[in-house]
């Protein structure tokens, strides 16, 4: 049981997949070196842009939010000072 281990190339911190590409970027990928890390890397960086993209609406909506809320604000103002206060 411990030489089957031993002999299994994937650790816990990895996953085996099988997976289907398009012929075009299959040829592309064919001959390099280390498929796996190209294609993990290819996916952190998909992920990671994914991530800024979904932080970017998240703070572009809070940015309108204040906005509305300060622009209420100041119309508040606006008329306490036209009552001469």
């Amino acid at each position: 049981m411990c030489i089957m281990q031993s002999m299994n190339k994937h650790t816990p911190s990895t996953m085996r997949f099988n997976i289907t590409l398009p012929s075009d970027i299959g040829q592309k990928v064919k001959n390099k070196p280390n498929r796996s890390a190209l294609i993990a890397e290819s996916l952190r960086e998909k992920f990671a842009r994914e991530e800024k993209e979904q932080l970017a609406a998240i703070l572009g909506r809070a940015y309108a939010d204040a906005a509305r809320e300060d622009k209420q604000i100041s119309q508040e103002w606006d008329t306490t000072t036209e009552d001469g206060l």
